[in-house]
């Protein structure tokens, strides 16, 4: 193949270069930026707010885990187990303790005592079906997990009877957990017969997967 070199490069004018040959300019690239910047100050709150949404989702689903988990205990020990809330704002905790072997074998099992759980290791439940050979499995929440969420008013301590699992002193027992931003709330209930669910308050705004109270 022969090139003709009657062409010359300083012959080529700038009207023969076709359009998509051309690049952007300076007001086209403007344009995307101003686009992409809209884009981003669209995106950031709604996703600042999902990521508030889904911290205290979080922090409640795990505490109801919490109270399952010490219930299904009590009841498959055959030993009381107590459920403590603690902590000094902002910090908050929640932590379940069962009742220990007695002293000396055939005696009466002795009463639960709530643990300070403030210190998780405080914490322990004999659940053989979960926690292995050594049967004792530590049940305790700290607010750390959980950045920003808050709890509102700490409610007694409460026990599950290791007979049938229900809430003793008989009553039901509640505790509201406030999204960082404070925007979301969802409170958990645990019934007199020891089932734990969860609500969004009265007059909050609503979370996918949880009905109003």
């Amino acid at each position: 193949m022969r090139l003709d070199s009657s062409i010359r490069p300083d012959s080529i004018k700038p009207d023969s270069i076709k359009p998509d040959q051309a690049g952007f300019t300076l007001v086209e690239l403007m344009v995307v930026l101003a686009v992409v910047l809209i884009l981003l100050l669209i995106a950031v709150p709604s996703f600042a707010d999902i990521l508030d949404r889904y911290r205290v989702r979080g922090a409640a689903d795990a505490a109801i885990a919490l109270v399952a988990d010490a219930r299904s205990g009590s009841v498959q020990s055959n030993r009381d187990v107590a459920v403590s809330f603690g902590g000094t704002d902002p910090a908050w905790c929640i932590g379940a303790n069962g009742a220990v072997a007695p002293a000396t074998l055939g005696n009466v099992v002795p009463a639960a005592i709530p643990c300070v759980c403030t210190t998780s290791s405080n914490c322990t439940v004999l659940n053989n079906a979960t926690a292995g050979s050594a049967g004792q499995q530590t049940l305790a929440l700290q607010s750390t997990d959980y950045s920003g969420v808050t709890m509102g008013t700490r409610p007694s301590s409460f026990t599950f009877s290791g007979r049938f699992g229900d809430v003793q002193p008989l009553g039901s027992s509640s505790v509201i957990f406030t999204s960082p931003k404070s925007k979301y709330q969802i409170q958990m209930t645990v019934a007199p017969l020891g089932q734990a669910s969860l609500c969004t308050p009265s007059g909050q705004p609503a979370i996918p997967g949880i009905s109003s109270c």
